[in-house]
Order: structure tokens, then C-alpha cells, then sequence
């Protein structure tokens, strides 16, 4: 019984660590200001709205639009995620930034907008990237090395008028404890997603364990 009761004790404690929550600041600055669903008015120094919960199928995507998750992929289930604001994409005011803070070493992720860059390169428009790498190298320039952040293979599937994928980029291992400023996106297409795991399970999940990340084909 006592053995029984100990086990049990245990058990919670473990559910209890494996919720806790890896981001625990996101101070967003010099963004675009606005009044959308679900926030209402904000300003360019309002921060993101807190998450209803993990990453899942119905959650809500951004903190300004109404769009939700759909087809959430297994690997990426139950992950953080930060509720950026897709006004943020406003191509006259760049220079937005969002310092995120993570209280363990953990597996940083971004999510970028597959209609980047391809669809700039058919429709004739000014080739901001020519890869989504180069985008994803750009959020990061601040701290990271190009191609620190590496393609995972799997999408996010966001509704909004149709459905919209995001490929999704994680860090090469994990990052330390402290802040990572996330900025720069010169693009009209949906902003950014921004997401974090402690490594272990990461890594199990996205094969980053030294095997070899293979790009979705598209």
C-alpha cells in the first residue's frame, strides 16, 4: 500500500514537471499596432496573449486572428507555443522583435509560411529570399549562425479562409536558459510561429538526435 501510495506520488509530481512551462516571458516590442479578434486594441509594445493551451487541433494561432490549428501533426503535439501577431507581417514596419524567454535548456522552434518564397518568384514580385531558410536565418541574425535552425519535414495546417501551411524549423540541440530575440519578417505572408520543448522528448520526437532532418518535398 505504501509502496502503491509513494509510486502515485511520484507519478503526479512527474506530470506535474512534464507541464511546466519552458517559456516563461515573451516581451514583444516595436510591432505594428491594431484591432483584431481575439485581443481587441493593442499597440506595438502589447505582448502576446497566453496560450488556451498546447499546441493542438482547435487552438488558436495568432493572438489577433480568429485562425486555429487543424492536422496538427503527432510529433508536435502538445508543444509551447507563443500567440505572435500576424499584423506583425506589415512589410512598412520590419523591425518588430520578440524576446522570448526560456527557464530550462529546451528546443527552440519556428514556424514559416510555405508560401515562402515561391510564390514571389511566380507572381513576378521583388524575391525577398530565395529559401525559407534564408527567412528563418533572418528572424534569428541576432544570435544565431545561419542554418542553426534547420527544416524538420513536418507542416503546421492553419485555418483561416482556406488552409495555409508552415513549415516547421527547430534548433540544432538545445539552447541554454536566458532570452533569444526573434525579428526581422520583410514579408506580407503570415508571421511567424514561435514554439518551445525541454530537449529529451524533442528530440525523440523531431529525430534531431544526430540523424540526418530530411525537407518535406512540396
Amino acid at each position: 500500500m505504501k509502496r502503491s501510495l509513494l509510486l502515485l506520488v511520484v507519478l503526479l509530481c512527474i506530470g506535474q514537471l512534464a507541464m511546466a512551462d519552458v517559456i516563461t516571458n515573451v516581451d514583444r516590442t516595436r510591432g505594428t499596432a491594431g484591432d483584431r479578434d481575439d485581443i481587441g486594441v493593442f499597440d506595438k509594445n502589447t505582448d502576446p496573449m497566453a496560450s488556451d493551451s498546447r499546441l493542438m487541433d482547435g487552438a488558436k494561432v495568432y493572438s489577433d486572428r480568429t485562425y486555429t490549428f487543424s492536422d496538427t501533426p503527432l510529433d508536435l503535439v502538445g508543444f509551447e507555443y507563443i500567440r505572435t501577431f500576424n499584423t506583425d507581417k506589415d512589410k512598412a514596419n520590419i523591425m518588430v522583435n520578440y524576446a522570448v524567454t526560456i527557464s530550462e535548456p529546451a528546443i527552440l522552434a519556428i514556424a514559416v509560411d510555405d508560401r515562402i518564397p515561391d510564390e514571389y518568384k511566380t507572381s513576378g514580385s521583388t524575391v525577398v529570399f530565395d529559401s525559407q531558410q534564408e527567412a528563418v536565418d533572418l528572424i534569428v541574425h541576432k544570435w544565431a549562425a545561419p542554418g542553426l535552425f534547420v527544416d524538420t519535414g513536418l507542416n503546421l495546417t492553419i485555418l483561416e479562409d482556406g488552409e495555409r501551411q508552415m513549415s516547421v524549423y527547430a534548433s540544432q540541440g538545445e539552447l541554454p536558459a536566458g532570452t533569444y530575440d526573434f525579428g526581422l519578417h520583410p514579408v506580407n505572408k503570415n508571421f511567424y510561429l514561435l514554439g518551445a520543448s525541454p530537449e529529451p522528448a524533442t528530440l525523440a520526437l523531431l529525430g534531431l538526435g544526430g540523424l540526418v532532418l530530411r525537407r518535406r518535398k512540396r
